[in-house]
C-alpha cells in the first residue's frame, strides 16, 4: 500500500493582502487528509472517499474519472496531459479520507481542498515516478480553483509548521513562544472563490487605501518577530478593509466571538476569505484563553482541539517514509 498524508491550515495574518503581493503567515494544523492506494484485483480503478460524501465509483483504465470523489485526481492527470488512468500504470484502489475537516457534515474551513490536492498529487507522483515540487502542486491547485488564489494554502500543507508566504515562496518561521491560541468554528461553512471574485471586482473599481493599510500591517507582522500589539493593528486594518470591500469577513458569528474574546482578555480574528468558517483567539495568558474557550462553548460555539502540524506532506510506501 502507498499512503500520503497532508495537514490542514489556518491563516494567521495576510488575508487578501497576500493576493496583492504582501507576505502572509499561515500555520499547518494536525487535521490529516489521507489518500491511500493498493493494487486493484481487476483491470479497473476504484475510488472511494470519506469526508465530503461522494459515492464510490469505478473507472476503466482507458478513461479519466469524472465524479466528485476523483475531481482533484483527474485535475492532476489533465495537468500532466494524461488522457487515461492506464498512463499511471497498474490499476489501483484509491481511498481519500478528509473526514477530519468536517464536523456533522459541515466543512470547518481548515483547508481540506489544499490538503487533499497535495496528498493526491504526491501519491500520483509516486505512482508515475515523477519528482514532486511545490511549484507544480500550487499550479494544479490554482487551475482546479479556476485560476484564483495565492497558493499559500498549498505551501502551508506542503511544508508544515508556520511559514511566511509571499509571491509563490514559503519561508519557515516560528510562532512567538509566549503566544497561546484557540481555533473556533463559527458554526457556518463558507466558500473561498466567490469572495476572491468579489475582492477582484472591488479592487478594480474602488479606492484601495484600506487594502494598502492591510498590506502594511501584514508586512509589519512578517518582517520581524510578531507580537500581539502588531497583530492587533492587523486585526483593526482587516476590519476597516472588510467594511470597505463588503466581503463579510466579520460575520455576525465572528463579531460575537470577538466580543467574547475581548471580555476574556483575548485577541480574536476571523481566518480566511470570509463568510464564516473558523477564527482564532490569541493571548499570552493561558488562563485568559481558557476563559474565552469556556465562554465560546456556553454561547453555542465549537472550539476545536488542534495543534500545529510540524510536518507537511508525508509519503509512506512500505517501510519508507518521505517528507516533502
Amino acid at each position: 500500500m502507498i499512503k500520503t498524508t497532508a495537514p490542514g491550515k489556518v491563516v494567521l495574518w495576510g488575508e487578501y493582502a497576500v493576493l496583492a503581493g504582501a507576505a502572509a503567515g499561515v500555520m499547518a494544523l494536525n487535521t490529516p487528509a489521507t489518500v491511500a492506494a493498493s493494487r486493484s484485483t481487476d483491470d479497473a480503478w476504484h475510488f472511494s472517499s470519506q469526508g465530503f460524501g461522494a459515492e464510490p465509483v469505478s473507472c476503466p483504465a482507458n478513461e479519466l474519472p469524472k465524479n466528485t470523489a476523483t475531481a482533484l485526481l483527474a485535475a492532476v492527470l489533465r495537468h500532466w496531459g494524461f488522457g487515461s488512468l492506464d498512463q499511471c500504470g497498474q490499476a489501483m484502489r484509491v481511498h481519500t479520507d478528509s473526514s477530519a475537516f468536517f464536523q456533522d457534515s459541515q466543512k470547518l474551513g481548515l483547508g481540506s481542498s489544499a490538503a487533499v490536492c497535495a496528498a493526491t498529487y504526491r501519491l500520483l507522483c509516486e505512482l508515475t515516478a515523477r519528482i514532486p515540487t511545490l511549484t507544480e502542486a500550487m499550479a494544479i491547485h490554482r487551475d482546479w480553483q479556476g485560476g484564483k488564489g495565492s497558493g499559500l494554502d498549498i505551501a502551508s500543507v506542503w511544508h508544515g509548521g508556520l511559514v511566511h508566504f509571499q509571491q509563490g515562496k514559503a519561508t519557515p518561521a516560528e510562532l512567538p513562544p509566549e503566544w497561546h491560541w484557540q481555533v473556533v468554528f463559527s458554526g457556518k461553512s463558507a466558500g473561498t472563490q466567490g469572495h476572491i471574485a468579489s475582492f477582484d471586482e472591488w479592487r478594480r473599481r474602488a479606492d484601495t487605501a484600506p487594502l494598502d493599510d492591510l498590506i502594511a500591517a501584514s508586512i509589519g507582522l512578517s518582517a520581524g518577530v510578531p507580537n500581539l500589539e502588531t497583530l492587533a493593528l492587523y486585526c483593526a486594518a482587516l476590519k476597516t478593509f472588510d467594511d470597505a470591500a463588503h466581503l463579510n469577513i466579520f460575520t455576525h458569528e465572528h463579531t460575537r466571538l470577538g466580543t467574547l474574546a475581548a471580555a476574556s482578555g483575548v485577541l480574536y480574528k476571523p481566518c480566511g476569505a470570509g463568510g464564516g468558517d473558523i477564527g482564532i483567539g490569541f493571548s499570552d495568558d493561558p488562563h485568559a484563553l481558557a476563559v474565552f474557550r469556556q465562554r465560546a462553548v456556553e454561547d453555542g460555539f465549537n472550539p476545536l482541539d488542534l495543534e500545529m502540524a510540524s510536518h507537511g506532506v508525508v509519503l509512506e510506501h512500505g517501510e519508507r517514509s518521505v517528507y516533502c
